[in-house]
């Protein structure tokens, strides 16, 4: 029995190198916001933690960039090999 690795169950965007770090803080922002709600006691920073994918793709000769979040789809970028 194999296991499926989280990333590869949960819905994607598939978002221009571009437009990735724009997405990215909008996310990051997003999750820091609702950290500071759900606190209990007021703190001078919130600490906001991802966890990044590198996977490579030898049929587009690029390097896939993902990262997940809990309530968006999974993030999606990728990066060609000459950039």
């Amino acid at each position: 029995m194999s296991s499926k690795d989280p990333l590869d169950i949960q819905p994607r965007r598939e978002i221009s190198l571009d437009n990735w770090g724009k997405q990215l803080l909008e996310n990051i922002l997003l999750m820091a916001a609702e950290s500071v709600a759900e606190q209990q006691q007021q703190s001078d920073s919130v600490e906001v933690t991802l966890s990044f994918r590198l996977t490579p793709v030898l049929s587009r000769d690029c390097l896939e960039l993902s990262v997940e979040f809990e309530r968006d789809p999974t993030l999606v970028t990728y990066i060609p090999r000459r950039f």
